[in-house]
């Protein structure tokens, strides 16, 4: 059985009532929704109150403090087997589902790794894909809406002083995979989860850039420099590429980027 951790704010509370709506009363599924009061009033409103969808109060804005807090509710229930973390501006469709379930009744990978796609079909993120002998790779482009994890292979939650809410505002994804770092990893194939489109604001991608660097101080050696290499190539290729076509906001996101991890 999956288990789905969702960190929710009032914000996207339309989007979190269809993922209840998709979720309600499915059998192999049980959904666990950090809310707030205001978001909780909401969808009680809305007459969400399934068997399998479970509410926990929270109003901090510390988003690894709230996905520990849904890692705990699943430690206790042993017909969890596997957690998701999605995000509450995510949704997923029955066709990816019923891929994803299928997928994990028989494998025997320590996490599973699902791309991003928007509602258009543009590409999220990183693109996963499995490498020979080289899987692990994954481990340092994933962000977290694409993991699914063996409940039982959690050895440490996420840090709290990385991620949204935080001074750090990103990388809780990449530390919360590399302090449960496992060769044992696979990306499954033509499987998606659906997440906005992304704008490039030069103040977020900022922030998320500051974050990824002070990871990259904090973790050890070997994983500092793999992480460093997968992070800097992308804007470096960005760069380059804006830079031919002479897209000026492009080139300043990309050159600030490139600034922030290099120097903080």
């Amino acid at each position: 059985m999956i288990g789905f951790v969702i960190p929710c704010s009032y914000e996207n509370r339309i989007n979190i009532l269809r993922i209840c709506k998709f979720f309600s009363n499915k059998r192999d599924i049980l959904l666990c929704l950090i809310v707030n009061n205001r978001l909780e009033k909401f969808l009680k409103i809305k007459n969400i109150n399934y068997k399998n969808i479970n509410f926990i109060l929270n109003e901090k804005k510390n988003v690894s403090i709230k996905r520990n807090l849904g890692i705990n509710f699943f430690f206790k229930l042993n017909k969890i087997k596997w957690i998701s973390f999605l995000d509450s501006d995510c949704i997923i469709d029955l066709k990816n589902y019923n891929k994803i379930k299928k997928y994990l009744d028989y494998v025997k990978f320590n996490i599973v790794f699902v791309n991003l796609i928007s509602p258009t079909g543009n590409k999220i993120g990183n693109t996963l894909k499995n490498y020979p002998f080289l899987n692990f790779i994954n481990i340092y482009r994933a962000g977290t809406p694409s993991v699914i994890i063996k409940k039982k292979y959690i050895k440490k939650k996420f840090d709290t002083k990385f991620g949204i809410g935080t001074s750090n505002f990103s990388a809780e994804d990449t530390k919360f995979l590399i302090d449960n770092f496992t060769f044992n990893v696979s990306v499954i194939k033509n499987v998606f989860i659906f997440h906005p489109d992304q704008t490039k604001d030069i103040i977020k991608i900022s922030k998320y850039s500051y974050g990824q660097k002070q990871l990259i101080r904090k973790i050890k050696m070997r994983h500092s420099i793999i992480f460093f290499i997968i992070v800097i190539f992308r804007p470096l290729i960005g760069l380059l590429l804006s830079s031919i076509k002479l897209e000026i906001y492009l080139i300043k996101i990309y050159i600030k980027r490139i600034k922030i991890l290099l120097y903080g």
